[in-house]
């Protein structure tokens, strides 16, 4: 076989490796027979795989053995988080936001055509949203979606520059029919969308009385955030002055 030949095969035996790692998204202990099912591998090309998976620490065998995501795979997750930003700026402030408005709040960043959840804090209450952190969602859907197209390359539309004024956007229904978010974006240097603060709960939650009462202290929390990076604060000033001065006033809040 020619170096070339050892190469493509090389690839594709990787292909096959990050396929099987894939599918522990759907359920997060499996069987050999059901890592076939959803791959279309035979269970001997399989069972080459996960033991190399195994030695290498990303995927682990249970005593009746059937197999889970091993530590080595919660490493990486933790580098892409400290890549991201560090939690020790953005958890405090998650947390603020969850006492002050009662439901969960979340930092999420843009991954390709996706965004994906980085941190969250989960609310208090028995009846909430069920997002996780690592928990990939449609960019172009629900509130921080909506906030990162806004502020992204997208081209200008009536919906984005009302967004970039308002620094706020409120959705319900649009990820599940039951869940509502408002969301609001967080700055780095040089004036860059680093990301998108997000508090989402049960839609029957989300009055049009409780969606103001959360938009200036989400406003203040980008702000600290943006403060923390080195951002560009104006435009959120500049939201957050209009938010105050228009508390209560629903028909001000842009409503996707």
């Amino acid at each position: 076989m020619t170096s070339e030949g050892k190469e493509d095969k090389s690839v594709a035996t990787l292909e096959r490796a990050l396929t099987i790692l894939a599918t522990f998204e759907a359920s997060s202990v499996q069987s050999l027979a059901e890592i076939s099912r959803r791959t279309g591998m035979y269970k001997s090309t399989l069972l080459r795989l996960l033991g190399t998976l195994e030695k290498f620490g990303y995927v682990g065998q249970q005593g009746d053995g059937s197999y889970h995501v091993g530590a080595a795979a919660l490493h990486l997750g933790s580098l892409y988080q400290r890549w991201v930003q560090p939690g020790e700026l953005i958890n405090p402030v998650l947390r603020d936001l969850v006492q002050a408005t009662g439901e969960s709040a979340s930092f999420n960043v843009q991954d390709g055509n996706l965004r994906i959840c980085v941190y969250r804090v989960d609310s208090p209450q028995k009846i909430r949203d069920h997002v996780r952190i690592g928990d990939l969602l449609p960019l172009q859907r629900g509130a921080a979606g909506r906030i990162m197209v806004a502020f992204g390359q997208e081209p200008d539309s009536p919906e984005s520059e009302d967004l970039r004024r308002l620094c706020f956007c409120v959705t319900r229904g649009e990820i599940e029919a039951d869940t509502a978010a408002v969301s609001a974006p967080v700055f780095s240097m040089g004036g860059k969308l680093e990301g998108a603060l997000a508090i989402t709960g049960p839609a029957f939650r989300y009055s049009d009385e409780k969606v103001q009462s959360m938009r200036i202290p989400l406003l203040r929390a980008a702000l600290v955030l943006t403060r923390g990076l080195g951002g560009h604060m104006a435009g959120l000033e500049a939201a957050l002055y209009l938010a105050e001065q228009s508390a209560g006033a629903a028909d001000h809040v842009y409503k996707a």
